[in-house]
């Protein structure tokens, strides 16, 4: 069985409740959406060699209707942590 991740829009505390509770014995993990805000819209212009077209498609339909999405545990990226100490 493949694990599952569910990411819940931040101030959804009912549905990540909800879920966290319902998902108990199940082989997947609820988690809080991290991200404080959008970062698409770019402040200043980039220059002409960067992309012009966005890669990232739309938000899940659930994303906006149901304030969560899930995704398969291996599509998430693991945050790395970098050792900043000198060798």
């Amino acid at each position: 069985m493949t694990a599952l991740r569910i990411f819940v829009k931040r101030g959804a505390i009912w549905r990540f409740h909800r879920l966290s509770r319902d998902a108990r014995e199940l082989p997947v993990s609820v988690e809080w959406d991290r991200r404080s805000h959008d970062r698409r819209g770019a402040i200043t212009p980039v220059p002409d060699e960067h992309r012009k077209e966005d890669r990232r498609g739309a938000p899940a339909s659930t994303w906006d209707t149901a304030e969560f999405v899930v995704v398969e545990a291996s599509d998430v990226p693991q945050p790395t942590r970098t050792d900043s100490r000198q060798k």
